[in-house]
């Protein structure tokens, strides 16, 4: 029986050997080919994100590039195998294994532009998905000014980074540019007479002076984890790069009410509604009301090509929906050549700033709703993203109908 058994197993061995020897043999010049094309086209075009994605037949390659994802190649379906095996060696995943999710990363020079790509792998119907996150290799963190906040929000937020203590957190969906708003954060604290830790998943930009924590589920490295221990080793500034469960949230007001700043961030739509989510994960409301020191949320629009934007005047749909007057001048897309005929390049974003003052911290402890909290921050100049939006579609830098699609969720 047990020689059986060793047998089935050696069997196994051998068969997933052969496999992931044929896969690597797949993994032909030709598909290294159109792997450096791959790489070539979402660097080119300063993409985020590659899509590839199998589907009966064949698949195709997607890339997103400010926010918005379109389709530039096409794989038949004896090219798509190759290329997904090229793509799991270089990022040093299993490529033998494909009915279960796998992670890897992988560094590689593009012209004179060096990346860091992120891979995600995932079994579908039709086969692997894959989705790599492209990184700069050599971005530089921005400054705080960088990020063309509103005065008004800039000086508020500015305060609550550079107090000795406190709890601030950075909100938004994914992809809204939080974690670039807390490293600029952390490059004005990042000085020799403190100690910055943080602890992210992944660590997205190398800081020199910083002692940053790199989440590893399988090593045992877990957010909480990793805050614990920094907390043991006399920091003075704590980032926890997402605030995912109680455990986490909980660690961290204790270190925020031990005189420490943390700063994290946290899926939520706005502001106000963070402090929801914050309760969502346990904290307690009085908690919340004494360690909380200010709540930035942040959208990213994309910005209008100024090439070819043309002014015209707002529809009555949009001047009900602002609260503008009828026929305001603004501007809207048109594309050219410059911007590759989408009517816009780069992105910005929109910022709203909720600062925790005794009347706001009064309406925390009392479970005030966020419409309230709202409505009670705006004794304080709490103003919404939409307004500083609209700040920005009137000076031209975006259009109505690209700031109704971020806020509202409205079709483009």
């Amino acid at each position: 029986m047990r020689s059986s058994r060793v047998a089935q197993s050696s069997e196994r061995s051998n068969a997933i050997a052969l496999e992931s020897e044929t896969a690597c043999r797949a993994a032909t010049p030709h598909a290294t080919t159109v792997v450096d094309e791959i790489h070539r086209q979402a660097v080119a075009a300063g993409a985020s994100d590659v899509h590839v994605e199998p589907f009966p037949g064949g698949g195709r390659v997607r890339q997103r590039v400010d926010g918005v994802l379109s389709e530039t190649m096409r794989l038949p379906a004896d090219v798509l195998d190759p290329v997904v095996a090229r793509i799991k060696l270089l990022a040093g995943i299993d490529v033998a294994e494909r009915r279960a999710p796998q992670d890897g990363r992988y560094s590689m020079d593009v012209g004179a532009r060096s990346i860091d790509a992120r891979v995600s792998s995932v079994p579908t119907l039709h086969g692997e998905r894959l989705v790599i996150r492209i990184l700069d290799a050599r971005a530089c963190v921005p400054s705080l000014e960088d990020l063309d906040m509103p005065p008004e929000v800039y000086g508020k937020f500015r305060r609550a980074i550079e107090a000795p203590h406190g709890f601030v957190v950075v909100c938004g969906p994914t992809g809204s540019g939080k974690t670039t708003t807390l490293y600029a954060s952390l490059k004005r604290r990042n000085v020799e007479e403190q100690q910055v830790c943080t602890v992210e998943d992944p660590v997205e930009i190398r800081i020199a002076g910083v002692a940053q924590v790199q989440v590893n589920a399988k090593a045992g490295i877990t957010f909480a984890g990793a805050l614990r221990a920094f907390l043991r080793q006399d920091p003075d500034v704590v980032m926890v790069g997402e605030m995912r469960d109680s455990e986490t949230a909980a660690v961290a007001t204790a270190a925020a009410l031990s005189g420490q700043l943390v700063l994290t961030t946290l899926h939520a739509s706005d502001a106000p509604r963070a402090v929801d989510r914050l309760a969502d994960l346990g904290v307690g409301r009085a908690v919340l009301g004494t360690t909380l020191s200010g709540v930035l949320s942040q959208r990213l629009v994309r910005k209008l090509c100024a090439s070819c934007r043309r002014p015209q005047r707002a529809s009555s749909s949009d001047a009900d929906c602002f609260g503008i007057p009828a026929a305001t001048l603004v501007f809207e897309s048109n594309g050219c050549a410059a911007c590759r005929g989408t009517g816009f390049s780069g992105r910005t974003a929109v910022f709203e700033y909720l600062t925790v003052d005794p009347a706001v911290r009064r309406s925390i402890a009392a479970q005030a709703s966020p419409a309230l909290l709202a409505e009670c921050a705006e004794a304080s100049g709490y103003r919404s993203m939409l307004d500083h939006g609209l700040q920005r579609a009137l000076r031209g830098e975006t259009s109505l109908r690209e700031l109704r699609a971020r806020a509202f969720g409205e079709p483009r």
